[in-house]
């Protein structure tokens, strides 16, 4: 009976953490190909799941939807509000890496990113929450888009990332939006940024190639142009609603800013230590401190001359402070123990990813590859990160495992339970796992960049062609590198039955700081209720003999009474008869 109310009390505390945004924890990063080392375009993002008592638990799979034709009234369907919007009669193919449970009415899709067979990418979402006065003037629309089926509805329709973007801006003409995001759409040709700021607020613009960025789950836009049309699509009213909430600021130059109209008034520390993390790794120079009210979105590097390699990008999605030692991740807290919060932050490779991802868009391949997606399942901590190209037309086997808990033929799984090994042992596994990945990655940076050589200058119906040799290919390496993955987690198991005892926790349920601490709370809640229920009971007892002696005593003193009544009357009654004779 303890056990099941400890885990109502979890899921208790869990629902009471679920935000209204529904991944409020993700990062992301944009890199233009003037300050790439290979001229290709690089976007990336981690998707946290930080939800207690499942805190980076959370299985996602990588697949291929097929293209499909639908008849007239069929309707995408977001299991997670209601949001329904018409499918075309036809609909492309497109890659997606969902939530396992997606479709069993849980929770929505999440498809998270992919490719279409148009060449379009994208990675959606980075949630952002909008000012409570914004809110006010514009609300989001309970059954508006949500990101669980962001990518379901641009993938496949969008046959450019500019297309794309406008059908977002259109849906949330229409429909409005259920949350504050933002997303990331490209080609090969272009790249678009798009914060959704409100219910029906939009503003997005074509990312320039010289810039960098760096964001988390909060708004950056500064001022833009809304006369540049080629450059920027925005929500008519996106100006005015600030105006009507009284919340209408400025730059320093008095220009409209989008970011500090739109967002809150302070960064949380969360947003304000992956966000600092980032920018002073790709660049040590950088001019920002920590406290800055706010950083810019569009960067240039210090060094005019640095370029960003796929090994940088891979960095900062790992990163834990490793340049900042003034900081230490907030997932290497003990449990019980008061937290510093001037030296845990909350690190960019945390506990809580459960999908990393870097998309690598090179202008040379044909459209219908779309790029190379380098995909990191799990921890980005402890991950490896490895390549697929968009044309695909199926996955590896594990990649579709859909179970919710540990299953040692998945892939996400396989990885999950290697880093939660790392983290349980450091004594044993130290940063060797995440050496060992790099080592290998060097080796597929090259395999893939002969590959691209390979396909690159081929037209696009001779593309299309390649598409079952690719898959063939890809297949083979996903099998090979899942062996890999497999003989690392048994060795860690053995590392550990011979080091730590046969008796060891070999951490098949994971070892998430916050899920711990979510559950020493909920003991601890446990053991009060408990306490306080035979406290209780054993009042209860004691007013229950009480009232026992009370009544006993009110029923003897009702029946004394009585006895006195009755003699009462006999007397009155023998003093009548008396009276009478």
């Amino acid at each position: 009976m303890r056990k099941l109310l400890v885990k109502l009390m979890i899921a208790f505390m869990a629902f009471a953490l679920i935000p209204v945004q529904v991944a409020q924890a993700c990062s992301a990063f944009i890199v233009g190909k003037e300050l790439t080392t290979d001229g290709s375009m690089l976007f990336g993002r981690t998707e946290d799941y930080p939800y207690a008592p499942d805190g980076g638990r959370h299985n996602k799979t990588y697949e291929v939807v097929p293209a499909k034709d639908y008849k007239d009234g069929d309707m995408l369907e977001d299991e997670s509000n209601g949001f329904a919007y018409p499918h075309l009669s036809h609909e492309m193919k497109y890659t997606a890496t969902y939530d396992a449970a997606h479709g069993d009415g849980s929770n929505g899709n999440f498809g998270a990113h992919g490719f279409n067979e148009a060449g379009v990418s994208m990675t959606s979402t980075v949630s952002a929450t909008p000012h409570d006065k914004i809110l006010k003037a514009d609300p989001l629309v309970k059954n508006g888009l949500a990101e669980a089926a962001m990518v379901d509805l641009v993938l496949p329709r969008a046959k450019t990332a500019r297309e794309g973007i406008e059908l977002v801006a259109k849906v949330l003409d229409e429909k409005g939006s259920a949350e504050g995001n933002i997303i990331v759409v490209a080609d090969k040709n272009e790249l678009w940024y798009m914060e959704i700021l409100s219910g029906h607020q939009y503003v997005a613009i074509k990312f320039p190639q010289d810039r960098y960025a760096i964001f988390a789950n909060t708004y950056y836009l500064g001022n833009v142009d809304f006369k540049d049309k080629d450059n920027v699509i925005a929500s008519k009213d996106v100006e005015a609603v600030a105006k009507k909430a009284d919340h209408y600021k400025t730059d320093k130059d008095g220009n409209f800013h989008i970011a500090d109209s739109y967002g809150p008034d302070e960064y949380t520390e969360r947003n304000r230590s992956r966000t600092y993390a980032g920018i002073t790794l790709m660049d040590p120079k950088a001019d920002v401190k920590y406290d800055d009210k706010h950083f810019d979105l569009l960067r240039k590097p210090t060094d005019p001359s640095k370029k960003y390699s796929l090994e940088d990008v891979f960095a900062e999605q790992r990163n834990r402070f490793e340049h900042l030692k003034q900081y230490t991740p907030d997932d290497l807290v003990e449990p019980g123990k008061e937290v510093d919060t001037n030296k845990y932050k909350y690190a960019l490779g945390n506990e809580n990813v459960i999908n990393a991802h870097v998309y690598q868009i090179k202008k040379d391949l044909p459209t219908p590859f779309g790029g190379v997606v380098w995909l990191g399942l799990a921890q980005s901590r402890n991950t490896p990160y490895v390549p697929f190209y968009g044309i695909v037309n199926d996955t590896y086997a594990p990649f579709k495992v859909r179970s919710a808990k540990y299953d040692p033929t998945s892939w996400y799984w396989a990885v999950w339970h290697i880093d939660q090994m790392v983290m349980k042992y450091p004594d044993l596994f130290g940063n060797s796992i995440q050496e060992k990945w790099k080592e290998l990655e060097k080796g597929w940076i090259k395999e893939q960049a002969a590959l691209d050589q390979k396909y690159s200058g081929l037209t696009d119906d001779q593309a299309k062609a390649t598409a079952d040799e690719v898959t063939s290919d890809s297949l083979k390496r996903a099998e090979t590198i899942f062996k890999q993955i497999k003989q690392v987690e048994s060795e860690m198991e053995d590392k550990i039955r011979t080091e730590k005892g046969l008796e060891a926790d070999f951490v098949y349920d994971g070892y998430n700081k916050a899920n711990l601490v979510a559950a020493a709370e909920a003991e601890k809640a446990s053991a009060k209720e408990t306490d306080k229920k035979e406290e209780t009971a054993s009042s209860q007892s004691s007013t229950k003999a009480s009232d026992s002696n009370s009544s006993l005593s009110a029923i003897l003193g009702v029946l004394a009474l009585a006895g006195f009544g009755l003699a009462g009357f006999y007397f009155k009654k023998s003093k009548k008869n008396e009276n009478e004779e």
